[in-house]
C-alpha cells in the first residue's frame, strides 16, 4: 500500500450560517443515569433521584460552528482543522475505480499523539465525524501534542450506510475484527492493513462508533489500563471491552497504546446533543492527556455507572417495530417491567410482542427511537444491570 501526502492542508469552509467564536462546548448538565419518565401504574424507585433528559432540547448552538472559523477576539485564527496535512493511502477497490482512497489528516509536530477514527462501521453514521471536526475548530495554537484524525475509515461501506463493505468476497468481514490486516487479503483485511501501521505508531486511540442510522446509544467500553480516558470521555454508562480478536482496539493494546472504544449517539431528534456531549468529552481527554491546551480546564466528568454485562433484546418475530421509550430513554436506568416497545403483525397490526424492563434497575444503553419494520431476530435493546 503506497502513502501519498496530498501536500495540501484543509481549506476553510465557509458558510452563511457560521457563527462568529468557538468557545469550549458547554454540555447540557444531565445526570449520568437518570430514571426515565414511566407509563402510568408504575412508580420509580424511590431511592433513586427522579430527572429525565429534556423532551424537546433546544436547538443546537454548535452546528453553525462545526464551520466556523476560530476567533481571538475579532481577527480569525488558524483552526486545528485548517492546519491538518491531508495523506492518502490506496486501497483496492471494485473494478470501476480500481482503488479507494483511505484519507487521514495530521496537525502538530511534537508530543503526544492521539489518533481519533469514526466510520470503522458504515452503517453507524457520520455523527462520530461530526465530533471529531467540532472538537478540531480550536485554534492550532492550543494544539500541545500531535493529533491524527480519520473521519471515515470504511467509506465503501458508508455510502451505503451498511455495517461491512459490499465488495469482499465471498463473504463480507467486519472491518473491526481483522486487524492487524492482510496485504493480499480481500478489500477489507486491506484497508485494515493500511489503517494498522497509522494505529501502531500513536501513543493513544479513541475508537469512535455510535448507534448510527438505526439506533441511539450512550456507553463507553472501558480497557485495563485506561480507565482514565474511558472516564474522561463522559458517557452515561461505562462497562468493561471484552478482547475482541481481530479489533482496532484489541491490536492497540497488542502494542501497549492506551485505548478507549466510544459507542455514543446515533439518528434520532437528539442527535446533536449526543455529538455535542462526544466533543466535550474528547476535548476533557485530551486536555488531561496533555494534547491540548484550554483556557479554562474542563469540568470533570459526572461519574459514569459502572455495568455488569449487557444483554441483547431481539425480535421473537418480525413486524412493525412502535416504540415506547424513544430517544430521551437512551442513558437513563428504567425500573422493571417498563413497557420498552412493541412488535406489530406487518398484515393485522395485531400485537406480538412486548419488550419490557428485565431489571429493578435496567441501564438502556442501546435502543430504536423510531417506528420501523423489522426482521425477526433483529437486535432492538441493549440493556444492562448497574454493577
Amino acid at each position: 500500500m503506497r502513502h501519498r501526502s496530498n501536500c495540501g492542508r484543509a481549506g476553510r469552509i465557509r458558510s452563511n450560517s457560521a457563527e462568529r467564536g468557538c468557545g469550549s462546548p458547554r454540555s447540557r448538565r444531565v445526570g449520568s443515569a437518570a430514571f426515565a419518565s414511566t407509563r402510568p401504574g408504575l412508580s420509580r424507585p424511590l431511592s433513586a433521584k427522579a430527572t429525565t433528559l429534556r423532551s424537546h432540547p433546544k436547538r443546537s448552538r454548535y452546528i453553525r460552528t462545526i464551520f466556523a472559523p476560530a476567533r481571538s477576539g475579532t481577527v480569525a485564527t488558524k483552526t486545528i482543522y485548517e492546519s491538518l496535512v491531508w495523506h492518502e493511502v490506496r486501497v483496492t477497490a471494485h473494478a470501476a475505480a480500481q482503488y479507494i482512497t483511505l484519507k487521514y489528516g495530521e496537525a502538530g509536530a511534537r508530543g503526544t499523539r492521539v489518533t481519533l477514527i469514526a466510520g470503522t462501521h458504515g452503517d453507524e453514521g457520520p455523527w462520530s465525524a461530526l465530533a471529531i471536526k467540532m472538537l478540531c475548530r480550536h485554534p492550532v495554537a492550543k494544539l500541545t501534542g500531535r493529533l491524527r484524525v480519520i473521519f471515515t475509515a470504511n467509506a465503501l461501506a458508508a455510502e451505503l450506510e451498511r455495517r461491512n463493505s459490499w465488495i469482499d468476497s465471498p463473504n463480507s468481514f467486519d472491518l473491526d475484527g481483522v486487524f492487524p490486516g492482510k496485504d493480499e487479503g480481500s478489500h477489507t483485511e486491506r484497508l485494515a492493513g493500511s489503517i494498522a501501521p497509522l494505529i501502531a505508531d500513536s501513543d493513544v486511540v479513541v475508537d469512535l462508533h455510535g448507534g448510527g442510522t438505526w439506533c441511539v446509544n450512550a456507553f463507553v467500553k472501558r480497557f485495563e489500563g485506561s480507565e482514565q480516558l474511558a472516564a474522561d470521555l463522559g458517557a452515561p454508562f461505562i462497562s468493561n471491552a471484552p478482547n475482541k480478536p481481530g479489533g482496532l482496539t484489541t491490536y492497540a493494546r497488542s502494542l501497549g497504546i492506551k485505548v478507549a472504544n466510544v459507542e455514543v449517539g446515533g439518528r434520532s431528534g437528539k442527535e446533536m446533543y449526543w455529538v455535542e456531549r462526544n466533543v466535550t468529552g474528547l476535548e476533557r481527554a485530551l486536555f488531561r492527556l496533555g494534547v491540548l491546551a484550554l483556557d479554562v480546564p474542563p469540568a470533570p466528568a459526572e461519574k459514569a455507572v459502572d455495568v455488569g454485562a449487557t444483554e441483547a433484546m431481539r425480535a421473537r418475530v418480525g413486524g412493525i417495530f412502535v416504540p415506547t421509550l424513544r430517544e430521551d430513554a437512551v442513558g437513563t436506568i428504567v425500573p422493571a417491567g417498563t413497557e420498552m416497545g412493541k412488535i406489530l403483525d406487518l398484515h393485522t397490526l395485531a400485537e406480538l410482542q412486548v419488550f419490557t424492563a428485565p431489571y429493578e434497575q435496567t441501564a438502556m444503553m442501546l435502543l430504536r427511537p423510531q417506528i420501523c419494520t423489522v426482521e425477526g431476530s433483529a437486535l432492538m435493546y441493549v440493556v444492562a444491570r448497574p454493577a
